[in-house]
């Protein structure tokens, strides 16, 4: 009865998974046809790993034979899907730690192979911060002249490389973006832990980014997604130098629906936060919140959400653009969590609102 019960749990974790997370996959740069047949070898949450690892290694099978053959670009886009394949292997796969390290890994190595054929091109940088640094992914458009910025913050489990599909409709509309893996966090995630008050490390980044002399740093924005968008909200409201700032799916409270998240949402958050149980990582989430930084938060700053979020429910939203002096608030009826059921009509209205907010000339 024992294994039966732990089967029907790892069953459970599947179908989480397939509920929440297809459209975030194909929008972000997964074929939906690789979604479908990678979803139907996995039966049980161990093969999770396992099996997105193998889909990531036919496309560098694929990167390899394309390299062989000369076609660069082939082969670059291969290695940026195989890269996309294995950060969904092991995103929220927390429970066996050396199969996740070595998937993250393999994320990293696969997308630089392929960050050289993006247009533009990604360029890996690194960023002081308190001793250490942090990695981030650099791409500019194509211009003489500095252009603005927008520092790119992912969610709880997503990644600086998972981001670069939103990318694209700020650099079409002559935005700069550095995405950033910032504490707990993709390169970051094994060192450091998740830091509720965000702000240091945006400040950090906005250092860094005065310090070069092919970005505008008169001109910095800032649009983060999931646990991401608390974090953007958060530097909007400490950290002056951003001139707008987007916070999308973003939760005002983390605790608030603690009990309810998925089970593998609780224990990525446990694992990221460097915290020893469930207990210390239920306190811990409290710790994520805005009620104290919402008055600070000024200048102009776009909340963006779906009444239909399972993860962050619109009433987070809500609270936020009613209590943030400069916000205004986007609802989309239908929308998902991160709106990747609609991410042509989101993207490009949050990337126009930048564009305009930043006096960006594309």
């Amino acid at each position: 009865m024992a294994n039966t019960a732990h089967q029907q749990a790892q069953d459970e974790r599947v179908a989480a998974a397939a509920l929440h997370w297809a459209p975030r996959f194909v929008a972000n740069g997964t074929d939906y046809a690789d979604f479908q047949a990678t979803m139907n070898r996995i039966s049980r949450w161990e093969d999770w790993c396992r099996e997105w690892g193998r889909t990531g290694q036919t496309y560098e099978d694929l990167a390899c034979k394309a390299e062989e053959g000369g076609h660069s670009v082939t082969a670059g886009g291969a290695w940026r899907r195989a890269a996309l394949c294995w950060h969904w292997g092991k995103f929220v796969f927390v429970e066996h730690p050396a199969e996740q390290r070595a998937a993250h890994e393999r994320t990293v190595y696969c997308f630089s192979r392929g960050a050289a054929t993006l247009s533009p091109p990604a360029e890996r940088v690194t960023i002081p911060y308190q001793g250490t640094a942090l990695a981030a992914l650099l791409r500019r458009p194509d211009s003489i002249a500095p252009r603005p910025v927008v520092i790119m913050a992912p969610g709880l489990d997503s990644v600086k490389e998972e981001l670069q599909a939103t990318a694209e409709y700020m650099l079409q509309r002559g935005l700069a973006v550095l995405a950033v893996d910032g504490p707990g966090q993709g390169e970051a995630e094994f060192e450091l832990p998740i830091e509720p008050a965000y702000e240091r490390v945006t400040s950090a980044v906005v250092d860094y980014l005065e310090k070069r002399d092919d970005i505008d740093a008169g001109r910095i924005g800032m649009y983060g997604v999931s646990m991401g968008g608390y974090y953007a909200a958060r530097s909007a409201a400490y950290e002056a130098r951003l001139l707008a700032t987007i916070a999308l799916s973003g939760t005002y409270r983390f605790d608030l629906e603690w009990d309810t998240l998925p089970p593998q949402t609780r224990a990525t958050f446990e694992r990221r936060s460097g915290s020893a149980s469930p207990e210390e990582a239920r306190k811990r989430a409290a710790a994520i919140t805005l009620k104290e930084a919402v008055p600070h938060i000024t200048s102009p700053l776009l909340v963006v959400h779906g009444r239909r979020d399972r993860l962050v429910p619109p009433h987070h939203a809500e609270q936020l653009a009613a209590r943030a002096p400069g916000a205004q608030l986007v609802m989309y009826p239908e929308g998902n969590h991160g709106i990747t059921d609609q991410p042509f009509a989101s993207r490009s209205m949050m990337a126009d609102w930048l564009a305009y907010h930043l006096a960006a000339n594309g």
